[in-house]
C-alpha cells in the first residue's frame, strides 16, 4: 500500500511539475511578446520615423520607408512614383517645413495597414500652413512596413 501511495504521490508531483513548467514557460513567452511593439503601434513609429525623415532630408530613411512601388497621390492631384516622389525632395522643389499630425486612426489587416486622420503641413514657397485630410498603406514586406500608397485632400 505504502508503494502504490508513493507511486501515485510521484506522479502527481510528476503532473504538478509539468503543468507548473508549462505555465511559467507561456508567463515567460507572453512577457517577451509584450515587449515588441504591437502591429499598430509598430506603423506608428514607422510613420514617425517617415514624417521626421521628410523634414530632415532624410533620404535613406525615405529610401526603406517608402515602397518601391509606391503611389503618392497629392492634394493638388499630382501623382508621384517613390523615385518621382525622392526626386522632387532631393532637388528643394518640395521642402517640408512641418507636419503636424492630429491624432490618427491605425488598423491593421494582417500584413496591411491603413492610418487615416489629419495633418498641418507648411512648405518653402508656401504662403500659409495648410490642412490635410489623408488615407495612407503600409504592407509589411521583407520583415519590415513599406508605405505604399499616400492619398490626401486639402481641406478648407
Amino acid at each position: 500500500m505504502q508503494r502504490h501511495y508513493t507511486a501515485r504521490l510521484a506522479s502527481w508531483v510528476s503532473t504538478r511539475s509539468v503543468i507548473a513548467t508549462v505555465v511559467l514557460m507561456a508567463a515567460a513567452g507572453h512577457g517577451l511578446r509584450a515587449q515588441s511593439p504591437a502591429p499598430e503601434q509598430a506603423v506608428r513609429q514607422v510613420e514617425d520615423r517617415r514624417i521626421k525623415a521628410m523634414i530632415d532630408d532624410d533620404f535613406a530613411t525615405l529610401e526603406t520607408v517608402l515602397a518601391d512601388d509606391l503611389t503618392y497621390g497629392h492634394s493638388s492631384g499630382v501623382v508621384d512614383t517613390k523615385a518621382s516622389y525622392l526626386e522632387t525632395l532631393r532637388s528643394g522643389k518640395t521642402k517640408y517645413l512641418t507636419f503636424d499630425r492630429a491624432p490618427s486612426v491605425v488598423r491593421v489587416y494582417g500584413d496591411t495597414a491603413i492610418i487615416t486622420g489629419t495633418a498641418t503641413l507648411s512648405l518653402r514657397g508656401q504662403a500659409a500652413p495648410f490642412t490635410l485630410r489623408y488615407t495612407l498603406a503600409y504592407v509589411m514586406r521583407e520583415g519590415q512596413w513599406r508605405m505604399v500608397a499616400w492619398q490626401s485632400t486639402r481641406l478648407p
